[in-house]
């Protein structure tokens, strides 16, 4: 996402009429629905020469290339350039703010005016994005309008109406408004999962708190992870073990396996020493008996797993039983997401496989790289020589390839 600072004045602040955080919003045109009130639909950034511009879900380009980089879409808004001239366009490619709607920064000589749209320092979520004059950061609206003035060191895009803040080195959360509901306290940033989240107290440890800020679960663990599946992963004293909302352990350490990741599809991986991997269920039994070389976490009611040795081993998929879903026959294989999975074919190339493991898409020729599906396509890379701005293309869950960057 495209940030810019503006000048700042001797003492490093930033200088603008009280009355200008009102009047922006009757000098930018606004929205009647906010964009967080439905999903939005898919768009895919493309380019065409040095030129960037979209395309949705069927591969129609929707917004022609006309932009100087790539459109990064979130809430339905993305922010987009020409040359000097920065704005905020909506999935149709209408200015929703103009390039034109200007902020005073900065006083006396270092006075100036600068694009608002190019003040955005993130990405819009749940109708609001961060936005940065001088060394401040405050949320704006989409038509523009400042919602919570500039004032917080750091910050994070909003969820479920709150957003994490940083004031002096603490922690906090606010609501839309921009009132606290956590009052700064905490050393690290804090995120929700299942309603709680983990955070870190000086001189005490982790612990859990509600949206209210208040402990759920007091400070204690070394080290803890957000709840998954209804378990949290904490380290006790004597190893990692899993923890209920209540706090309670529903799964100790153990000498017979290593615990080393979270619960999905209420599996968790852990590995019994010479015996390899498996599966614990709720209960910290073992699901799936320990024998696979490497196992990931479940997506989608799958897992990969790699069967053999270290010298040679091949991936494939298993089900919540430990049931293979076709062959391991795969020199990677990677989580599943809308149905598919990324898979390397051994001196074949990338392609994708369905839930029952077998190859629907590919091996797809000249592909130097995958990504997962998303809003119904994935992108697809024919080449790495500049990094990111190599040549990728999109292929739908047929494999059909709706659209291609070429040189």
């Amino acid at each position: 996402m495209l940030a810019a600072c503006g000048a700042r004045d001797a003492e490093g602040g930033v200088t603008m009429p009280k009355s200008a955080w009102g009047l922006l919003a009757a000098l930018l045109p606004g929205l009647l629905l906010p964009a967080w009130a439905a999903e939005a639909p898919a768009r895919f950034s493309i380019r065409q020469g040095d030129r960037y511009g979209a395309i949705d879900a069927g591969g129609r380009v929707v917004i022609e290339p006309q932009y100087d980089a790539e459109l990064r879409f979130a809430d339905g808004l993305a922010v987009a350039a020409v040359g000097s001239k920065v704005g905020v366009i909506d999935l149709d490619g209408k200015l929703v703010i103009s390039p034109q709607a200007k902020v005073g920064i900065g006083s006396g000589e270092f006075a100036q005016e600068v694009s608002l749209a190019s003040l955005i320092a993130g990405d819009f979520a749940e109708g609001l994005a961060p936005f940065r004059m001088g060394r401040k950061l405050g949320y704006l609206d989409r038509s523009g309008a400042v919602v919570v003035p500039p004032q917080f060191d750091q910050v994070e895009p909003f969820a479920e109406g709150q957003a994490l803040v940083a004031q002096a080195g603490r922690w906090g959360s606010i609501d839309r408004g921009g009132k606290w509901v956590i009052e700064p306290q905490f050393d690290k940033p804090f995120r929700f999962r299942e309603g709680l989240a983990v955070v870190l107290v000086s001189g005490k440890g982790f612990g859990y708190i509600d949206r209210k800020g208040q402990f759920v679960i007091p400070a204690q663990y070394n080290y803890a992870y957000n709840f998954s599946g209804g378990r949290a992963r904490v380290q006790l004293r004597d190893g990692f073990g899993y923890i209920d909302r209540q706090g309670k352990v529903v799964v100790g350490p153990s000498k017979d396996y290593r615990i080393a990741a979270d619960y999905s599809d209420a599996r968790a991986p852990a590995r019994a020493g010479d015996q390899g991997w498996g599966y614990l269920d709720p209960q910290g039994g073992f699901a799936v008996a320990p024998q696979f070389f490497s196992a990931r976490e479940f997506s989608e009611g799958r897992a990969a797993v790699a069967v053999g040795d270290f010298r040679n081993h091949q991936w494939g998929y298993i089900d919540a039983a430990g049931k293979p879903a076709g062959a391991a026959r795969f020199q990677q294989a990677e989580p599943f997401s809308e149905g598919r999975a990324a898979v390397l074919v051994p001196r074949a190339g990338y392609g994708y496989v369905d839930t029952a493991g077998e190859l629907v898409i590919g091996p797809l020729e000249g592909v130097t790289q995958v990504e997962p599906f998303q809003g119904g396509l994935a992108r697809v890379w024919f080449s790495q020589v500049t990094g990111r701005d190599g040549r990728w293309g999109y292929i739908d869950r047929d494999g059909k390839l709706l659209w291609k960057v070429e040189p």
